[in-house]
């Protein structure tokens, strides 16, 4: 996953700029542990959100790498 942000001034001119990139990987486990991974979600919040994210890298990227 990448992302990007600017920073502007009250003019609307662009004072910083960044970009980072997340590797996350999905598992199992729902993000309410009530529910077992391996059965169907019955808690509202995992019948909303799913299972769960691990973030497995992040970096700053310079804008070269884009």
């Amino acid at each position: 996953i990448r992302g990007y942000g600017d920073a502007r001034d009250s003019t609307g001119k662009i004072t910083a700029r960044a970009y980072c990139e997340a590797v996350v990987q999905r598992v199992p486990e729902y993000l309410d542990s009530a529910d077992a991974a391996d059965a169907s979600p019955q808690v509202p919040f995992n019948l909303l959100f799913g299972r769960r994210f691990l973030i497995v890298s992040f970096r700053w990227l310079s804008p070269t790498e884009i």
